[in-house]
């Protein structure tokens, strides 16, 4: 393959025609890039701003305005904190959109916002990848974007991305245009939980400084449940909101205007995923998203092209080794499983399916001896350094295809300790009745 090929630059949105696989280098296990033509438009309008190496600094004029925020005065509200990575944040906003509709409020979505995981510093909107017209009509759920709600001019934007980058330190013109925001503490965050990186990003970004109050006393009726059996952590203050419906008989005849909540990833819901039953599910992708994991499918392995079959492995690297460093050995299983142990599962997906189907791996690892592996076993692992998926769809492109792929997978292996790999089983189950295999995580 011609090693000039180059990886194109993001374009303006009249130029289309540009292929979605074009290949960087020269790689004998490629084949040769398919043109796609104008069939993907390029996202634009995303609010965040990338930071980039030497990059000039902007001069901002001193009389910025404060940013306004938009709120209908006859509508109730609710928004959230957004929350860790990707995966994290979606589920984040699957409970508040559930949370929502049980209280008659209309829902206010967050960006996704980056976080300590990825280089960025910056946002982008949901409605680039999932259809939210659809949503609306399928769940009954209102809902509209921070990036509407509160619109930024490219001066506001630069300010927060400035402040995002500073911290804790000072920054004078970002307090003179940041306003105060009353959030509820839920789940103890704002209290005895610090924020963490995304939250803080997230207000940074959008020029608020939240201002946290304890909520309403629990009601008397409201049922409560021994939190180590339901998985909830925060055992600080037995006050604290840790269940949905707790959280939403405390506020069913709040006043706030806008009720904001300083987390909802972690809300727990003894009564099975009514959130994902009522919301997550109908989070569908938008036609362009499913358009580009398609294509690049049938690029990595063309002999799905005719039957569009396949199988996806999840293979989940990265910083997972934190959550379960202080495991035994056998537990570490189950966070950093052996490859062979993925092979496996493999065979097993090759069963399932009826066929041997071409597999194809999405992952976050860096290891050379991984992608060695992967290689020997045949295996076409998903590399968007080598395409245009950010420059097209943003840069939450590549994990949001990544999801995209797994989801429709003929059948998918999936990683036992990855949120991703459990949102992916949800999405496998509801939208094609189909079961996830995962790996083995003991050694016999």
């Amino acid at each position: 393959m011609d090693s000039s090929i180059q990886k194109h630059s993001a374009v303006s949105n009249e130029q289309h025609s540009q292929p979605l696989t074009t290949i960087r280098g020269s790689d004998s296990s490629e084949h040769a890039p398919e043109d796609i033509g104008s069939v993907l438009r390029q996202l634009s309008g995303s609010q965040g701003i990338m930071d980039k190496p030497g990059e000039k600094v902007v001069e901002l004029p001193e009389d910025i305005p404060k940013p306004i925020t938009n709120l209908d005065p006859t509508v109730k509200y609710l928004s959230f904190m957004t929350y860790a990575g990707l995966t994290n944040q979606f589920i984040a906003l699957e409970n508040a959109a559930y949370i929502a509709i049980r209280l008659n409020r209309t829902l206010i979505v967050p960006p996704i916002t980056t976080n300590s995981h990825d280089r960025h510093n910056s946002n982008q909107r949901w409605s680039e990848f999932f259809d939210f017209s659809r949503f609306r009509v399928l769940t009954g759920i209102n809902l509209v974007e921070w990036n509407d709600i509160r619109p930024l001019t490219s001066e506001q934007i630069e300010v927060g991305r400035r402040k995002a980058r500073l911290g804790g330190k000072a920054y004078p013109l970002w307090d003179s245009l940041a306003e105060n925001l009353t959030c509820q503490v839920i789940y103890g965050f704002g209290d005895s939980e610090r924020l963490h990186t995304t939250e803080l990003t997230f207000s940074r970004q959008f020029l608020f400084r939240p201002q946290f109050v304890r909520p309403p006393a629990r009601k008397p009726s409201t049922k409560t449940f021994d939190r180590t059996t339901i998985g909830a952590k925060d055992n600080i203050n037995m006050e604290d909101i840790v269940t949905v419906d707790d959280l939403v008989d405390r506020y069913t005849d709040s006043k706030e205007h806008l009720l904001f909540l300083s987390h909802s990833f972690k809300l727990k819901d003894p009564l099975g995923r009514r959130s994902w039953q009522t919301a997550g599910r109908y989070l569908r992708f938008l036609p362009k998203v499913n358009d580009y994991a398609k294509r690049l499918i049938h690029h990595r392995a063309p002999e799905a092209r005719e039957t569009g079959k396949y199988i996806a492995v999840h293979l989940r690297r990265g910083d997972i080794w934190q959550k379960c460093r202080s495991q035994s050995e056998e537990g570490m299983l189950a966070c950093i499983t052996p490859l062979s142990f993925y092979a496996d599962a493999v065979k097993k997906a090759y069963k399932t399916a009826g066929e041997k189907l071409p597999v194809v791996v999405a992952t976050d690892s860096n290891s050379e001896e991984d992608h060695i592996t992967i290689a020997k076993l045949g295996w076409r692992r998903l590399n968007h350094e080598l395409y245009t998926t950010e420059q097209e769809l943003g840069i939450f492109g590549p994990a949001l295809v990544d999801a995209a792929i797994l989801a429709d997978a003929e059948v998918m292996v999936g990683s036992y300790s990855s949120s991703m790999s459990r949102v992916a089983e949800r999405r496998q189950m509801s939208w094609h009745n189909r079961t996830v295999i995962y790996p083995r995580t003991k050694k016999s």
